[in-house]
Order: structure tokens, then sequence, then C-alpha cells
């Protein structure tokens, strides 16, 4: 999660804005987003769960739900979205994911926060860039149950104050 803007240098070197082949990682797991910044969708037997949501409306819209489609995997099965942190290429997509889709938005307590005051903001790299609707506050070692997949959070502050990362089974040609 590298702000472009203010590390090109550093950026130049490391990556580069573009698309990725979108691609099965694991029976149930996806990788949906592009270079820059990441998207995961894990398919389970009550709906998608998905990580992330690139950086804008344009994205969502243009690169992670072809991405998804090209996958063979439904848009419309999005149940929530998850988003690991408070950096809009995080969840520049979550506002109309959610209003097209239906999915509800799980983050921390300190996610949220960061993200209504980045809405606030007139200087930094999120300035202004809308937020999804509060549906879900994940809490350190709460759980998230849809069909027959839990997932655990664990907070993991440092990249931000309200990163927090997800623990899940995956299974390769059937085994865990």
């Amino acid at each position: 999660c590298i702000i472009s803007p203010v590390f090109p240098k550093r950026v130049a070197g490391i990556q580069y804005n573009g698309k990725i082949t979108p691609t099965r990682l694991f029976d149930n797991l996806y990788t949906v987003g592009q270079n820059e910044v990441s998207a995961q969708a894990l398919v389970t037997s009550g709906g998608i769960i998905l990580f992330d949501t690139l950086n804008n409306e344009d994205e969502a819209k243009n690169i992670l739900v072809p991405n998804m489609i090209a996958l063979g995997l439904d848009p419309k099965q999005i149940k929530y979205i998850v988003i690991s942190h408070e950096h809009g290429d995080h969840y520049g997509g979550a506002p109309y994911l959610q209003k097209t889709y239906g999915a509800k938005v799980v983050a921390s307590a300190v996610a949220w926060t960061g993200m209504a005051e980045s809405l606030r903001d007139k200087k930094g790299p999120f300035a202004g860039l809308p937020i999804p609707d509060k549906d879900v506050v994940m809490a350190d070692g709460g759980t998230l149950t849809l069909g027959d997949t839990v997932v655990t959070f664990w907070m993991t502050p440092g990249h931000t104050k309200g990163a927090m990362s997800a623990i899940y089974k995956v299974t390769d040609n059937g085994a865990p």
C-alpha cells in the first residue's frame, strides 16, 4: 500500500499501476485486484467474502467486478467486504459494491474512524474519498461466519493503526 503521489521514486522501482490476470490461488481463494493494490475473494458455501476493494468506484466497477466474472465468480454473491485498513486504496471501491450488491462492510473501529477522518480531510492522499456505510465493527479476536467458513480477525497495527489480519481455512485440491 504505497501511495504513488507521496513516494513516486520508491513506487517506480517496486510497483506499477496496471491490470494483472485474475487468478485462482486456492480452491476457495482468488485474487481479483490490480497490480498496485490487491483484493481477494474468499468463496464460501454462503457467498463471497471480499477482502479490500481497490482505489475507487471506477476500479471496483471496471477491474474488480470484471476480474471476478472472468473467474466465474458472481459479484451478486458478495455478502461481506472486509476492509483490511484505513487507506483509500483498500476501501475506495466499497461504497459502490455496497450500494450495487448489498454487501455488508467490515472494518476495525480504528479503521472506521480513520476512514471518516479522511473523508473530512482537505489535503491528505485520500481526502474526500467517499467511505462505505458502517455495517460491522470487528474487534481483536472477533469472528465472521459465512456458510461453512469462519474468519478470525486480529488487530495488527503497524502499517496503519486500524490494520487487521484475517485467518481462515483454504484448500488446495481439496486438502486444507
